[in-house]
Formats: structure tokens, sequence, C-alpha cells
């Protein structure tokens, strides 16, 4: 099962490297996305025109579906019997490296690592200031997950729920359009929160 964690968890790596490739036009990746797209119908998807939001999206994205994930295991193991509960530390670490990830793209590849600019985008827009507060959060819980740092800080963690709720602001406030998809992720961590307060 850990194997096949850390394969689902790195294949968003793999698709976004792939992407990228097509925009260099590299002659293998091409012929690959010709195949899969015109004979096995399966659509990747090509080279994105904004590189930037592609990135920002995709992690964004995938970190909000790990932490779904770390959110789910409880309800999995209570209601299913389906225990992957021993693998959450794994999930939420992979977690914060895609937040993490989402960070360098807005900081490197968006602002080019002018902080100037940076500051003015966050008190420009206030789903940026949301966005850092529950990174800050799932900064000290990554750092303490470390064993003997968690026995000592273990208490601290609960603070992930109060970063998701930062998470769904972020989310929200962050789109211009929101969509049916949007409106189904909200939904479903609204439901996964109101479960582990329903819980207590």
């Amino acid at each position: 099962m850990r194997t096949i964690i850390w394969i689902a968890a790195l294949m968003p790596i793999f698709y976004m490297s792939f992407c990228y490739s097509l925009g260099l036009g590299w002659q293998m990746p091409v012929i690959i996305a010709k195949f899969l797209n015109g004979y096995l119908h399966l659509h990747i998807g090509g080279y994105p025109g904004n590189v930037v939001k592609f990135l920002q999206d995709t992690t964004a994205k995938t970190a909000l579906n790990l932490f779904i994930l770390t959110l789910a295991l409880k309800p999995l193991h209570s209601y299913l019997k389906f225990d992957l509960l021993k693998y959450k530390r794994l999930i939420g670490l992979f977690g914060f490296f895609y937040v993490f990830l989402h960070v360098i793209v807005f900081i490197w590849l968006k602002h080019h690592f002018d902080m100037g600019d940076v500051t003015r985008a966050v008190s420009h827009h206030l789903y940026i200031i949301f966005g850092l507060f529950a990174f800050a959060i799932i900064l000290m819980m990554a750092i303490t997950s470390i064993p003997f740092l968690y026995r000592k800080f273990h208490s601290w963690h609960k603070l992930f729920y109060i970063a998701m709720v930062f998470v769904i602001l972020h989310f929200l406030l962050g789109q211009k359009h929101i969509s049916f998809i949007d409106i189904i992720y909200v939904a479903v961590i609204s439901a996964l929160l109101a479960l582990k307060l329903l819980k207590r």
C-alpha cells in the first residue's frame, strides 16, 4: 500500500513534467501525447498556455485532494472498516509537499523572488492571506510530524481543521468563477469537518 501511495502521490509531478516537455518540442512526449489522445482517446491535454497558472492549479488541486483523503481516513475506518490510518502521516506530508510547491510557484515563477511584489500581492488579495495562514499551520505540522517532536506537539495538529477552513476560503476567494466541481470540493471538505465536530 505504501508503494501505491507513493506512485499515486507522485503522478501529478510526472503529469506536470510531461505537459511542460510538450512545449519544449521534445519528440517522444509529443508522439506519446498524440498516441494517447488520438488512438486510445485518453485526453491528457497539451502544453499549457499559461504555465504558471497550470502549475499553480495542479499543485493546489493535488494538495487539496491529499488533504481531503487525510480527513476521510478516520470516517473510512469508523464506518467502512477501511483502515489506512497508519498512512495518514505519509499522505499528509505529500499534501505539504504540494502546498510547498504551490508557494514556490507563486514566489518564484509568478513574482520572480521579488519580495516587494509578493508583499503587494498579499496586501491586495485576501485569499492570499488566508492561504498563508493555512501554509503556516501546515508547515508547523510538517516540522512537528517527526516522531520525537510529535510526542511533544501532537495537540497542535488539531489546528489542521482550522487550516482547512483557511484553505476553503483561499480556494473560493481565489476563483474568478466558481464551478460545480469547486462546489463539490467545498461540500466534501465541509462535510468531513462537520463529521469531525459531530464525533465530539
